[in-house]
């Protein structure tokens, strides 16, 4: 028989309970010894009978010693004397003995059964759990494609202009592309190459307007999932540049700070 064969005739549930008889408990044992998962399968059950004998265990009631020692017509023990009992043997009750034997194997089945199906639930929890984090993870990646997708038709856009702007002096070998759609005045950044913003600054655009610098928005130094970053809208401008002001942006830029610059159109 297969693997599985084997466990569904539950035969290694009577084994734990004690059911066998003696060429059976041989069969099960060899089984064990040849094949690691029967004998994993064995374990598990009894230590499944442990854990519900554990949970479920319950003192005897006071009445129960009293009546049982009523059944054999003696005293407690703290209670007989020195006087001789003859005690009577009783018939044994066949019938009585087969109905609390074939009880005791049902509800020691039955407790079996619980506890498969208790680790069958949590196994099912635990697939319904991760079932629905694949899910989230998979409308995550959704959002992300969309994302992509969405930037870029935007920069392939016929109506979206491509302005590099080119590392200067101070660093010449950053890049940053802005792409900029004079319809809809949105602006976005692609940083290609900037050096590490330290603690406490930050980059910042500046768009030129009329020959002056005008705020474009800051430059996020958290790690984002979409590739462009979105600045500030403008109409027109003639140059973007890029300088390095402290953290949250300046209302003017520091020059001498400056990392990038390009001209519309060059």
């Amino acid at each position: 028989m297969s693997n599985s064969e084997i466990i569904e005739s539950g035969i290694l549930e009577s084994y734990a309970l004690g059911l066998c008889n003696d060429s059976e408990k041989l069969e099960v044992e060899k089984l064990c010894a040849d094949n690691a998962l029967l004998k994993a399968e064995l374990e598990s059950i009894q230590k499944a009978l442990d854990l519900f004998g554990e949970l479920h265990k319950v003192q005897p009631k006071p009445e129960v010693k009293n009546n049982i020692f009523a059944q054999l017509n003696i005293k407690e023990p703290n209670k007989i004397d020195t006087q001789v009992v003859q005690l009577q043997p009783k018939k044994f009750n066949y019938a009585v003995a087969a109905s609390l034997a074939l009880f005791g194997i049902s509800l020691l089945a039955n407790i079996v059964i619980y506890l498969k199906y208790q680790s069958a639930n949590e196994q099912v929890l635990a697939l319904s759990s991760k079932n629905t984090q694949m899910a989230e993870s998979l409308k995550s990646n959704k959002v992300k494609l969309e994302t992509i997708n969405t930037e870029l038709a935007f920069i392939s856009s016929v109506e979206t202009t491509k302005i590099p702007l080119k590392g200067v002096s101070k660093s010449p070998e950053s890049l940053v592309m802005i792409y900029w759609n004079k319809q809809t005045k949105e602006v976005y950044a692609e940083v290609k190459n900037l050096p590490q913003a330290t603690e406490g600054l930050q980059y910042q655009l500046w768009a030129i307007v009329d020959g002056k610098p005008v705020d474009a928005g800051v430059i996020a130094k958290n790690s984002s999932d979409s590739v462009l970053l979105k600045m500030n809208n403008f109409e027109t401008a003639q140059a973007f540049a890029i300088t390095l002001e402290k953290e949250g942006g300046s209302p003017s830029p520091t020059l001498t700070e400056m990392y990038v610059m390009g001209s519309v159109g060059s």
